[in-house]
């Protein structure tokens, strides 16, 4: 172990949400491209993955929330302030992907009525149902905003540690009869299913358990060497290798006794990440680049695959299918990092200020 010196910022948790972006990515385009034949060991790891990298980014998203705004006094201006960013980090892209959506006629959700458009312009689709989205993979955002606008109110909650671990344990109990239950009793006809799968009571105590994990972080000062954490890293991916359970529907695991499992396991590996300091190196820039990717990894990687199937003809082979897809959605998520989110985040910081300024009584 050793004790590094103090940051709001932690780059391990970063480049991991780099890589559940990658992940969820890497499980999309490997099947829209039938890179692996169904049942396979490949095909259920990624699946894994993929799946399970949604996960991760719920248990991550609490653990930078709690960990960056510990200690925050939630006035007005503070949460002004709050909701100011997060929209600007949200919005701008989301709004992209959404009108190339409509542009380009894919069907992503429901039908685009004016109610629908309404819910994904204000964000607020989550509150009605995950599944009003109208981008690939939007319900997960969805359920993010959602948290948005309760953190604050559970922040101030949870000031005492004891009301976090209470809290995440009444979240567990409230998705024990989803998870246990409905998602397993819903029909796969009309996308019933998923639409269970996907509700807020199924997955809200993932980011208590990432605020768990932002406390058991800050009870110490000391962190895993390299090896230690490549080694339990190494362990973690050898356990899910061998105990790698046989199924096709990849909801089979997605629900029940699989779930638990599997949630302990991405769980187990944000433990790791939160405990790790990436040290300095020519690999640290990169990484922590690909994190800063990850929103538009997750949101522009179907637009990558839907560039590749037109501009290659159907004989290509799968893989090189696969790989122009990755590459250019590594190439767009660049781009629209750089000139979408970048200055949408700069302008959310300059109202932001403006908001936590003493004499903005006018400022609206």
């Amino acid at each position: 172990m050793k004790t590094p010196a103090p940051s709001s910022r932690v780059d391990s948790m970063d480049i991991l949400r780099g890589f559940m972006a990658l992940a969820v990515a890497f499980y999309h385009l490997s099947i829209w491209n039938q890179l692996f034949d169904s049942g396979t060991a490949l095909n259920r790891l990624v699946a894994l993955l993929g799946n399970y990298g949604v996960e991760g980014f719920f248990i991550i998203s609490g653990f930078c929330f709690f960990h960056i705004y510990r200690g925050t006094s939630w006035d007005q201006r503070a949460l002004q302030s709050f909701h100011i960013k997060r929209f600007f980090r949200i919005a701008p892209l989301y709004y992209v992907a959404v009108l190339l959506n409509l542009i380009l006629s894919q069907a992503r959700g429901p039908d685009p009525s004016a109610r629908m458009l309404a819910e994904n312009f204000t964000l607020t689709f989550g509150l009605f149902h995950p599944n009003h989205a109208l981008v690939l993979g939007g319900w997960s955002i969805g359920i993010e905003y959602v948290f948005y606008m309760a953190f604050p109110l559970l922040a101030w909650a949870t000031r005492r540690k004891s009301a976090l671990y209470l809290g995440c344990v009444l979240l567990i109990a409230l998705a024990l009869p989803w998870s246990f239950g409905k998602v397993q009793a819903a029909s796969l006809v009309g996308d019933a299913k998923f639409h269970t799968y996907v509700q807020i009571p199924n997955h809200a105590f993932l980011f208590l358990l990432g605020g768990l994990t932002a406390h058991l972080r800050g009870m110490t000062p000391r962190r895993l060497h390299w090896q230690w954490f490549l080694g339990l890293g190494l362990l973690i991916f050898l356990v899910t290798w061998w105990q790698l359970p046989r199924f096709y529907d990849h909801f089979d695991i997605l629900a029940g006794f699989y779930r638990a499992r599997f949630v302990g396991l991405a769980m187990l590996v944000v433990l790791l990440f939160a405990f790790f300091e990436v040290p300095e190196g020519r690999l640290k820039q990169p990484l922590t680049l690909l994190g800063d990717w990850s929103y538009s990894v997750y949101l522009m990687h179907p637009f990558a695959s839907l560039a590749v199937a037109h501009a290659l003809p159907a004989s290509t082979p799968a893989t090189w299918r696969f790989l122009g897809s990755l590459v250019l959605t590594l190439a767009i998520s660049a781009f629209t990092h750089r000139w979408i989110e970048r200055p949408a985040m700069a302008l959310g910081r300059r109202w932001a200020n403006l908001a936590k300024s003493p004499d903005n009584g006018h400022h609206g």
